[in-house]
């Protein structure tokens, strides 16, 4: 029998991060040790200095919601937002401040998707206690809470091309071919998604008599996935089927323009005769551009007089000779619509469901992100961008009109590494990493637009036996997104994700300080010196591994079997999470008083003149949160007889 001592350091008892590496070390014999035939092999003791650290490895999750707190499950029928899933990239025990650095990234890219947080200035601060220990977290996420400036995009901006052929150049849009659909892309600093603080897309120089369709869209971006096309078109053929569809189930003939294949979130069309207004809904099991009847006058059953929210409910539609500048005006979930300076629609009142079809539906987290959108009938006709108040890259990280809760849920994404000019084009960038579609996630949106809030009032009547109301979220104070909350969710909760959904549900309220709860019970919403959300743990956050750390002698002959890898492995022994003292963290000492012996099965003698000892977790990859030297004895015998 062999006692054989390891140990990663030269120097005894050091905590000194660098001296040598505690989770991966060799040994090297001056005379070699020569290993009996048929031995066998097992840990005698450990000892490990394992630092006070925060786990968030692979297998930890948290998802974000913006938007109102609810109080039941049934709640999100009525609610215009979803859950923001976010990719676990902190991977791995970090120290409290390493946590907090690479945490805030995590948080801005997840609250980047909507227009009014300032993802830019997001702020993970460390949380001390009465007497200056680490006690958790600090959570500020402001949001911009002022009216953005007018920022006409720059001759360079990307026009693209759904069907049919268009330029740009001084704020001018043109078609240049009969049956064109176009929309304006502008990113980093450029410009960017319009505002939800006010923010305003204005159209002039519009003719009386062109056949032209102005509108806000959610982006129609390049599906790298299929070679660069748009997402939802074959070339230039609108096509349900594909799956990338920014219109979830939109389908041809339901849409508007000539062939009634152009979908925006919200639009004014001159048709040559009159002034019609749509948006983007649907009904039981559909989805299309629905018509905004702003021009309703009489009482009727699915109607009323709509004068509260027009200034032309006269009964019959603006007449295409009185067209003239079109002006969108969002306000978080509201949108204002205006022609020549005058009030088509605006949501002041729907105490009643017979409002419904009468004003626009409200924006949500489909099309948080809005660009100018445009549908021409005919070569040459031409608009002009004059007002657009959006937000850039000065508050919004990683402003690309990739970065959208809806793209992300349907195709890959080139977003990280990507530079203020480049763009998505499977054309120019064949060659980049991709970030993949949220697994599963297709199906997102159009769940969002069969909830009965967006469901058309006829066809919800004629499914539920009555039609919904919703208090329209604007402003609070002219500040913040009124209602609208910051919300962690740590842990299942049936509210905010469908028991459906499993593989993006959460489990991190251990790690970020918020035991027993799966969700901050308290945001911290506020306006005025700060405008946005704050708060703090409300309890200290686990710094015990929740991993489990083994011992892995690559040296050696022995093989063992990892079935979480899927491959056979060198790994001898699994420490225990506390040691023979009951500690768990710092210095510890772990004497292994029932070994299990592995077979060496050494058929022949076995010379060792050195010695690969690592510590690493059930996916194999090293144990970090080791600091100070390692030491790990082991006991080789012969093979013992049943």
């Amino acid at each position: 029998m062999s006692l054989v001592i390891t140990s990663s350091a030269d120097v005894d008892e050091t905590n000194q991060v660098g001296i040598s590496i505690p989770y991966q070390y060799r040994n090297n014999l001056k005379n070699p040790l020569d290993v009996p035939p048929n031995s066998e092999v097992a840990v005698e003791s450990v000892k490990i200095q394992r630092t006070p650290m925060l786990d968030y490895g692979n297998n930890i999750a948290t998802n974000f919601w913006f938007g109102e707190r609810l109080t039941t499950e049934s709640a999100r029928d009525s609610q215009t937002s979803y859950f923001i899933p976010a990719d676990n990239t902190v991977l791995g025990s970090k120290s409290p401040q390493e946590f907090a650095d690479e945490f805030k990234v995590v948080l801005q890219e997840a609250y980047s998707l909507h227009p009014e947080i300032n993802s830019e200035s997001i702020e993970v601060n460390i949380h001390l206690n009465t007497d200056n220990q680490f006690a958790g977290f600090q959570f500020k996420i402001p949001q911009v809470g002022a009216d953005a400036v007018s920022q006409i995009p720059g001759d360079a901006c990307r026009l693209q091309e759904m069907f049919g052929e268009g330029t740009y150049s001084g704020g001018v849009i043109t078609a240049d071919s009969d049956e064109t659909f176009v929309q304006l892309l502008p990113q980093g600093t450029d410009g960017g998604p319009l505002s939800f603080h006010n923010g305003s897309c204005t159209y002039t120089d519009l003719a009386t008599d062109e056949i032209v369709t102005v509108g806000i869209s959610r982006p129609y971006c390049n599906n790298t996935g299929r070679l660069g096309e748009i997402m939802g078109f074959d070339g230039a053929n609108f096509t349900e089927t594909l799956g990338d569809n920014p219109f979830g189930e939109a389908v041809v003939g339901r849409g508007v323009g000539a062939d009634e294949d152009v979908f925006m979130d919200y639009c004014v069309e001159n048709n040559g005769t009159d002034i019609r207004v749509y948006c983007y809904g649907g009904e039981i099991g559909n989805t299309q551009m629905q018509e905004v009847i702003y021009y309703q006058k009489n009482n009727e059953e699915n109607g009323t007089n709509n004068g509260s929210n027009s200034s032309f409910a006269t009964g019959t539609p603006i007449p295409s000779a009185s067209m003239g500048d079109v002006s969108f005006q969002v306000q978080n979930e509201k949108v204002k619509i205006s022609v020549s300076g005058k009030t088509v629609l605006e949501v002041n009142k729907f105490d009643s469901a017979s409002f419904k079809n009468q004003i626009p539906l409200p924006t949500s987290i489909a099309n948080w992100k809005m660009y100018p959108t445009v549908y021409f009938q005919d070569n040459t006709d031409d608009v002009t961008l004059s007002v657009y108040k959006c937000r850039t890259s000065s508050t919004i990280t990683n402003n690309f009109p990739e970065n959208s809760w809806n793209v992300k849920s349907k195709i890959a994404t080139f977003i990280k590494g990507r530079g203020d000019t480049e763009t998505q084009n499977a054309t120019l960038h064949p060659d980049l990493a991709t970030t993949l579609a949220w697994n599963n996630a297709n199906w997102w949106e159009s769940e969002i637009y069969q909830r009965r809030i967006f469901i058309d009032l006829e066809s919800e009547k004629s499914y539920y036996g009555a039609g919904t109301i919703k208090d329209y979220k604007g402003l609070q104070s002219s500040a913040i997104q009124e209602d609208y909350e910051n919300i962690f969710i740590m842990g299942k909760n049936d509210r905010y994700i469908d028991t459906r959904v499993e593989g993006w549900q959460a489990n991190s309220a251990l790690t970020l300080g918020f035991s027993p709860f799966s969700i901050n019970q308290d945001s911290g919403m506020s306006h005025g010196a700060f405008d946005g959300a704050s708060f703090t743990s409300v309890a200290k956050p686990s710094l015990t591994s929740q991993q489990s750390t083994f011992i892995r002698v690559p040296t050696l002959t022995h093989e063992t079997y990892n079935f979480n890898t899927g491959n056979p492995s060198k790994i001898l022994f699994q420490i225990p999470r506390f040691d023979n003292s009951g500690a768990e963290t710092g210095a510890l000492y772990f004497q292994n008083n029932d070994k299990t012996f592995i077979d060496l099965k050494n058929a022949a003698p076995l010379r060792l003149t050195d010695l690969d000892v690592q510590l690493v977790r059930k996916d194999e990859t090293f144990a970090k949160d080791l600091t100070g030297s390692t030491e790990v004895v082991l006991v080789i015998r012969p093979k013992q007889k049943l």
